[in-house]
């Protein structure tokens, strides 16, 4: 058995949850601006991405993190990178809503990854992360940042190769 940090259904959990369920009725609330087929793939970019990185980055060699009550994998770890979903279609909702262009790209992305350091800090601080090594929070800034730009870079070409497709190219 790995390390316990705690045993209780406490704060981290109900913040999980909590997440889970606001994001799930604000993007059912949300007027449609994606395609079932895009919402789908921008929510999955987000768990994957997620899980990517909280399977690489806190698993050995490098074991820089645990995830909520213990190092060992809890089915509360599932949802915790399900809760990663949401933020991504979001990210990329506003994208398209607000019609983001040019050098505004840097500032949306920056804006949006100081947010998503800005949910890892108080979910150290709920206890959903327990750094280990050495691991700062600011190691995440670039990551965030990096695959936000990749989010944004895929929703790009994906509309690209859709109108070539509308063109019979």
């Amino acid at each position: 058995m790995g390390m316990v940090y705690e045993g209780a259904f406490d704060a981290n959990e109900w913040f999980v949850l909590v997440n889970l369920m606001a994001a799930g009725i604000l993007i059912w609330k949300l007027p449609k601006k994606l395609s079932g087929l895009e919402t789908a793939v921008h929510f999955t970019i987000g768990i994957f991405t997620g899980m990517f990185f909280d399977h690489t980055i806190s698993i050995k060699p490098w074991d820089f993190y645990d995830v909520n009550d213990t190092s060992d994998y809890q089915f509360i770890d599932l949802l915790s990178y399900i809760m990663y979903g949401p933020y991504s279609y979001i990210f990329i909702y506003l994208y398209v809503k607000l019609n983001v262009k040019g050098h505004k790209n840097i500032l949306y992305v920056t804006i949006w990854t100081i947010f998503a350091v800005l949910i890892e800090w108080f979910s150290v601080k709920l206890g959903i992360f327990h750094y280990e090594k050495g691991y700062q929070i600011s190691w995440s800034f670039p990551i965030y940042g990096f695959f936000q730009t990749l989010q944004i870079m895929f929703y790009k070409i994906s509309l690209k190769m859709e109108n070539v497709g509308k063109l019979g190219f």
